[in-house]
């Protein structure tokens, strides 16, 4: 059933009043950044070491400045909380404010809606707010945006509505994602790669994830255009990596030889494509090109969506099975 106010027509006129009144159509792409101030490989709850991650929070900034990317970083506050290292920690978040970008909740200790109560799911999400929100407000920002970990928006309609409620209630958009390059997935194989000092499999992964990306972007603008008669502005999923930080300049260099300007979440999110109610209720997160497949009647269709290659799926896999043990 379509959300009350929603045609799918209205939704074509106003697609296409917005491209007439855009002049010559552009790419256009948002940038978002998952699990700052830090994803390591091969797991989604560890700390890390605070110099390596000063490290990387230094350089994923300075390459988003330097290709004018108004990005956004979505932040989990339980890797700030290290006894003697808070202060150090929170600097990592102001590194991103004082490159002139933006901060997200993506709760506190990025647990999954699925698995996860809703009155617990939603403690977590206000925990994770507080330190961000301070830093935010002293650069005279505010805090909107919310990014579901793992991209599970819910396990039953009922708890995805009754959390958008409360998102709303507390001011927050839900941010959604239309392309995701499993860069997490690419990290894992570099850092087994780095742990073992294996060259040659480090200098492979990164060439394979800047093949993949391309890969995501090829299916994904088809989509749209299948779906909405036109290209819409994308929404990118990064993560806060080594990988990213190694090779985050030659992804938005590709991305730009697509021919795709950079705009930030709030004009990417003024495209009425993003209207489309999110009819999906899956523990699969998955593209919301898939997800408003369901709002035109049409099947997810989840399983062409493009995999990144068996080895690396196999050694993420792997690593990070070594990684619990």
């Amino acid at each position: 059933m379509l959300c009350a106010g929603f045609s799918l027509a209205g939704l074509a006129d106003r697609s296409r009043a917005f491209t007439a009144g855009q002049g010559p159509t552009q790419r256009s792409i948002a940038i978002t950044v998952d699990d700052v101030p830090g994803a390591l490989a091969g797991t989604d709850r560890g700390l890390g070491d605070v110099n390596e991650l000063q490290r990387i929070n230094r350089a994923l900034p300075e390459i988003l400045r330097a290709h004018h990317v108004p990005a956004i970083g979505f932040v989990n506050e339980y890797k700030l909380q290290v006894t003697g290292e808070r202060d150090a920690r929170a600097a990592l978040l102001q590194m991103w404010l004082d490159a002139g970008l933006t901060l997200g909740n993506h709760t506190y200790s990025h647990p999954d809606l699925q698995t996860t109560s809703l009155a617990e799911f939603e403690d977590d999400t206000i925990r994770g707010a507080v330190v961000t929100h301070v830093l935010m407000a002293a650069a005279g920002k505010t805090e909107k945006y919310f990014r579901h970990p793992f991209l599970d928006t819910g396990p039953t309609p009922e708890v995805k509505a009754a959390f958008e409620l409360f998102l709303k209630q507390h001011g927050y958009t839900v941010a959604p994602v239309t392309i995701d390059p499993m860069d997490w997935m690419f990290n894992d194989v570099l850092g087994k790669a780095l742990e073992t000092k294996d060259k040659k499999l480090a200098a492979k992964a990164k060439k394979a994830s800047l093949e993949y990306l391309d890969t995501a972007f090829e299916y994904f603008e088809g989509v749209s255009r299948n779906l909405f008669g036109r290209e819409i502005p994308q929404i990118l999923l990064l993560h806060d990596t080594e990988l990213d930080a190694e090779e985050l300049d030659a992804m938005l260099e590709r991305i730009e030889q697509r021919g795709y300007r950079f705009v930030s979440l709030d004009e990417a999110m003024a495209d009425p494509a993003y209207a489309t109610p999110d009819l999906y209720v899956s523990g699969e997160g998955v593209s919301w090109l898939n997800r408003w497949r369901l709002a035109f009647g049409q099947d997810p269709d989840t399983k062409h969506n493009p995999d990144p290659p068996k080895w690396v799926m196999q050694t993420s896999k792997d690593y990070r099975a070594s990684k619990s043990n």
